[in-house]
């Protein structure tokens, strides 16, 4: 077996010839072995042309008898010493017929390959069978592990296909037809499909044009393996490449060969074997030839390496193993792992420069291509699914173009750039590359996401260039029309004296013209040069000075950072501060200063609050929000704007690709690709992306508005305001109103000094923490003293209750201005609780009016508080001056006296309206003078009014207030608890009374509220809320156990009342806590108030009963005249009271 062995590995045909011709002269026994050898006239394979030669050649040894397949029977029968029937026919059908017709003659049936796909006794195949080669091939696909992978082959079509389906369901089928044109299958049916980690190629003629064009356009290359078998390799041109042979045919390289070493190995095997010429003893050679040799060592596995045929390892029993050192394509040898088909693409996102300062914009920027190609070669994104999409980043420049430099640059990796380019973000740059880009030859789309340079829309000039943004001079043509829908007429313009800015300043200027808005700073104040740095921008500090004197509030920008950020830094150095300006630009990511070093923070927090600029929308749609998820978890959270618009530009170098392979389009053919980009439109990050005919730009439908804030922690955050669409008939939609450096959302005047609120700078003004402790200090004393002289009278005097009201009595004017009261109670309480924005301005200010907020109403400026506090303070004299009538009953001892009787007279009617409704107006007007918790300076002197700024504290005729305030608290407020009850004792007539013990708590709480108001309010809105909700709640519930009057009725509205104010300010805390629609919360505070009026008639209808009355006829006049003879009852009434010994009269005196 060994000889067998070592002569079939190293078979040559010419010493095949010798040697058997030595073996026949030995065997003297042995005679010329007859064979039948049968073919089809229309059979003119290489395979009957070979044996026929070598039969031709070995006729002495072999006796061969030709016979034409219809005359098959007949030379059956006629050659009756035939020990052979070699079948050269190639249909299946012609196979089976001679197969049966060999095995009922018992003669050997040998074919050159078995086409029947089964096993038959009489039966032998030269070849291995199909089933077998196919199996070795599998056995070479498990041990790599390939599953995903492309047959190509011609014949056997089902066959093949439906075994290898066995093997896995990723398998792609090829069949090449005679006439198809490679060029055409490869383009429409190759390409597409990508996704492919090795090739077989089966008995395909066409192999090494196939080779060729699969090699030309990178299909075959590394990450992929290639498998050959025997007839498809002997045109083999790829270092790398596999092939399954059989064994003992590594070497050949022909069919002709081919079929002649493995007809020879089996004459061969014979001719040594057999020693009679019987037909048994031949079919027991060939069933043991086929049972040993083809069965232990089947297949070799031969790699090409360096042009030559190595044996690396054979399959055994469709096992393989390997015994020498094997390469894939491109000399690899790590064994292909990626299926998918590599789509090189190149990026310029880095952040060096040849000169000047590293720029990261771009790098972070870029994050949004590299998560395109993240999502693209994800399984699921429906672009490009079988390909995997890769980008090389060139770190060439960023905002500096220097030629020599980016030329080594690009060299250094000029293999690295693929079918399409993502340009840096600067115009500077982007048109500097394209000139280097021609210089080395290199052709391919480019895509800019960032750059708004005028001059690039041109497709003459710049045909391999496009951009997902809008150009220079549609953005700045919108600008004016942006700033006029805001609402501002005077700004100020500063740009870079470069192309850039002054293409943006040249397209401003023209639409500011016709949109009448003004350049307030003079022109000569407008233009800075590039790239300065901080030492270069105090050169300018004069021209940003004439920028500072023009008094604009509304500042343009024009200026790319690092500049920007130094020239805000010298405002600050120039006096400006917080508020002073409102920046707009067109460069997104000034907003978040992402490329500021922060070494100068402080200024920029005071200075570039708040920014706004307008951006094409991002993070749109169902692609947006993956794009954001993406980025955000694969780099930490780094995005800005650009990111968005690098995203698209990848896509669409992506759905230009996926366009082009699916309709078998040579995409390697850079200007087929970019005018295919051209035609492209699909919804991306931000939304609808097209280029426009004629133009490299894109036309932007809608912008978001995007400002900056400080949020609670200090740092600067940013929010969309709204959205911009100047071609819509609503420009602008505001989501959210732009949040100013005061905390409100009302813009302030164009000019800083057109409504001067204050005599300094609002910039200087800060918290004073230790004039905020002694006005709150002041505050809680005041309350707490209250407290405690309210306790005492009621104890001392008041405690006792009122009879109530059970018979009906003619209504009174005492009556009238008693239920006024509680009316006006409502709007008092209400101004003392959270604000509600969503309330109308005028509702608010008739509260405002009633608790004598004034602020809220009137600009207490410059001396106008003074003038509330000193009319305060007189009626706080006129109170004391009518309680000392009224308790020392001068009007009765004096009763010739012109000014007693008349003040006795008037006490009727002033006291419940001094003393009452006007107590929280004047308790708040005397607090308000020690609040003085804001200040430009760290002494107590420095802090100023709260209510007029004009007027600094602890100073002056600040000192002689607070006296005042003092004094005025200590008289008032003990007589306004004191007198409220003896008011309705002093009313004989007055049939509605207050129980004591209801207006002493009453004073209690409005104490409460107001110094809440004073306090909490100024420190934490949300929490006053609360707490006013808390101290109203349990007000209400005791007016639920203690009833207020002595009339039913008064007492049920008095409490609805203060449940309509407790609804008021739940909704105003919920509208400060989590916000809201303004009109459902309206709606909701209106359903509220409705509910509860329906639900006071309802039950004053059903359980309160009217007890007053209007006699007929008499009218309102009437009823004023009869009032005014109450004085003459006044001293019946005090006598009554003295006389049940509720009221000590001698404490009076």
């Amino acid at each position: 077996m060994s000889i067998t062995k070592d002569l079939v590995i190293n078979f040559d045909y010419h010493k095949f010839l010798w040697k058997l011709f030595l073996f026949v002269c030995l065997l003297d026994s042995f005679n010329c072995l007859e064979i039948i050898v049968i073919y089809e006239k229309s059979n003119s394979s290489i395979n009957k042309q070979c044996v026929l030669s070598f039969f031709a050649e070995a006729s002495s040894l072999v006796e061969w008898y030709n016979c034409e397949y219809s005359e098959a029977t007949t030379c059956l029968s006629s050659y009756e010493n035939a020990v052979l029937v070699l079948d050269l026919t190639d249909r299946i059908e012609t196979q089976y017929f001679l197969s049966e017709l060999c095995k009922e003659r018992e003669i050997p049936h040998l074919v050159f390959e078995n086409k029947l796909n089964y096993s038959d006794k009489w039966t032998f195949s030269v070849k291995p069978s199909p089933l077998k080669e196919i199996n070795a091939f599998i056995a070479v696909l498990r041990y790599f592990g390939w599953t995903q992978g492309l047959v190509i082959y011609d014949g056997f079509q089902d066959f093949v296909k439906e075994n290898h389906d066995k093997y896995s369901e990723k398998l792609n089928f090829l069949a090449i037809e005679p006439e198809a044109s490679i060029s055409e299958l490869v383009n429409r049916i190759i390409t597409p499909l990508g996704e492919t980690l090795y090739y077989i190629f089966l008995k395909t003629a066409e192999s090494l044009k196939l080779q060729s064009i699969l090699t030309t356009t990178k299909l075959l290359a590394s990450g992929n393996g290639i498998i050959f078998d025997q007839k498809s390799s002997y045109q083999c041109i790829i270092d790398g490449a596999l092939i399954i042979t059989a064994k003992g045919q590594e070497l050949i390289s022909s069919d002709e060969e081919y079929i002649k070493s493995a007809m020879g190995n089996v004459i061969y095997y014979l001719l040594s074997h057999i020693k009679t010429e019987n037909s048994m003893e031949v079919y027991f050679w060939l069933n043991s030839l086929m049972e040993s040799q083809r069965s232990i060592n089947e297949f070799s596995l031969v790699n090409i390496q360096d042009g030559q045929r190595v044996i690396v390892g054979e399959i055994i029993n469709e096992s393989l193993y390997l015994f020498s050192n094997f390469i894939f394509p491109d000399n690899s040898t790590e064994i292909p792992r990626s299926a998918k088909k590599v789509l090189k693409l190149s990026i310029e996102v880095g952040s060096s420069n040849p000169s000047g300062p590293p720029i990261a914009l771009g790098k972070v920027g870029g994050y949004g291509s590299y998560a395109a190609c993240d999502i693209i070669n994800g399984q699921s994104s429906g672009l490009l699914n079988n390909f995997q999409v890769e980008m090389f980043n060139f770190d060439c420049g960023t905002s500096i173009y220097n030629n020599t430099y980016a030329n080594a640059c690009y060299l250094k990796d000029k293999d690295k750039f693929g079918l399409g380019h993502v340009a840096a973000w600067s115009s500077v740059m982007v048109i500097g590359s394209m000139k280097s880009f021609k210089q080395l030859n290199l052709t391919f789309p480019i895509v800019s996401a960032s750059n708004l340079d005028a001059s690039l829309n041109s497709t003459t000039i710049f045909p391999m260039y496009m951009r997902v943004t809008a150009s220079f001079s549609y953005m700045y043509s919108l600008v004016p029309i942006f700033i006029r829908a805001l609402g501002w007429e005077k700004v100020a313009v500063i740009y870079q004296n470069d192309t850039w800015g002054l293409s943006g300043y040249h397209y401003l200027t023209q639409g500011i013209k016709n949109h009448h808005i003004s350049l307030v700073n003079p022109e000569n104040t407008r233009a800075i040069p590039p790239s300065l740095d901080r030492n270069g921008v105090k050169e300018y500090s004069s021209l940003l000075q004439g920028i500072i004197d023009s008094q604009a509030r509304f500042l343009i920008s024009i200026l790319l950072y690092p500049t920007a950020y130094y020239i805000f830094e010298e405002f600050y150095d120039l006096g400006l501060r917080q508020g002073d300006l409102v920046i707009f630009t067109t460069v997104s990511d000034l907003t978040t200063f992402s490329a500021y070093d922060y070494a100068f923070s402080y200024k920029i927090l005071e200075i570039a609050v708040p920014i706004i600029t307008i951006y094409g929308q991002c993070w749109v749609g169902p692609l947006g929000e993956k794009a954001l998820t993406q980025i955000s978890k694969s780099y930490g959270g780094l995005i800005n704007s650009y990111s968005c618009f690098y995203f698209d530009s990848v896509y669409l170098i992506a759905y230009a690709l996926d366009f082009m392979i699916n309709r078998g389009l040579d995409y390697t053919d850079p200007d087929k690709l970019q005018k295919t980009m051209r035609n492209q439109q699909f919804y991306g990050c931000t939304g609808q992306v097209n280029i426009e005919k004629g133009s490299n730009d894109r036309i932007i439908q809608s912008f978001e508005i995007v400002a900056n804030k400080l949020g609670d922690n200090g740092n600067i955050t940013t929010y969309i305001m709204g959205y911009f669409r100047p071609q819509s008939t609503q420009l602008i939609t505001i989501q959210e109103p732009m949040i100013y450096t005061d905390g409100s959302t009302t813009k302030p005047a164009d000019l800083r000094n057109s409504n001067n609120e204050c005599p300094f700078p609002s910039r200087l003004a800060r918290t004073f923490a230790k004039g905020r402790a002694l006005a709150f200090g002041i505050c809680f004393a005041v309350a707490l003293i209250s407290l405690i002289i309210t306790i005492y009278i009621w104890k001392k005097w008041w405690k006792f209750s009122i009879e109530p009201l059970t018979i009906k009595e003619e209504i009174c004017v005492q009556d009238v201005i008693l239920a006024g009261t509680i009316i006006i109670e409502f709007f008092q309480f209400s101004s003392m609780g959270p604000d509600f924005s969503a309330i109308d301005s005028t509702y608010a200010d008739i509260s405002d009016s009633f608790s004598l907020s004034l602020d809220h109403i009137l600009r207490l400026r410059n001396g106008v508080f003074w003038i509330v506090a000193n009319a305060v303070f007189a009626s706080i004299g006129l109170w004391v001056i009518l309680c000392s009538v009224v308790l020392f009953r001068l009007d009765e001892k004096f009763p010739m006296s012109f000014v007693f009787r008349n003040l006795g007279t008037l006490s009727d009617y002033l006291m419940p309206i001094l003393g009452d409704l006007c107590f929280i107006p004047f308790i708040s007007v005397c607090l308000d003078i020690f609040l003085c918790d804001q200040s430009i300076g760290d002494n107590f002197t420095d802090s100023f009014l709260a209510a007029d700024c004009y007027y600094f504290c602890w100073k002056d005729e600040h000192l002689v207030y607070a006296v005042f305030s003092i004094i005025a608290l200590i008289a008032y407020e003990p007589l306004a608890v004191f007198c409220r009850p003896l008011w309705q004792e002093l009313q004989p007539i007055l049939h509605v009374k207050a129980v004591p013990l209801f207006l002493m708590v009453k004073t209690m709480v409005q104490i409460a509220l107001i110094v809440m108001n004073k306090t909490v309010k100024r420190a934490q809105s949300i929490l006053h809320g609360i707490l006013f909700l808390i101290v109203m709640s349990f007000y209400i519930i005791f007016l639920f156990k203690f009833k207020p009057y002595n009339y039913a009725r008064f007492s049920w509205w008095q409490t609805l009342i203060l449940i309509a104010v407790l609804w008021l300010s739940f909704l105003s805390v919920i509208e400060q806590s989590i916000g809201g629609n303004q009109i459902i919360l309206i709606s909701i505070l209106c359903f509220g108030f409705i509910i509860i009026g329906l639900l006071g008639l309802y039950v004053q209808h059903k359980k309160y009963p009217s007890l007053l009355f209007r006699k007929k006829g008499q009218d309102t006049s009437s009823l004023f005249v009869f009032a005014f003879s109450f004085g003459k009852h006044s001293k019946l009434a005090l006598s009554k009271i003295v006389s049940s010994s509720k009221i000590g009269m001698g404490s009076w005196k």
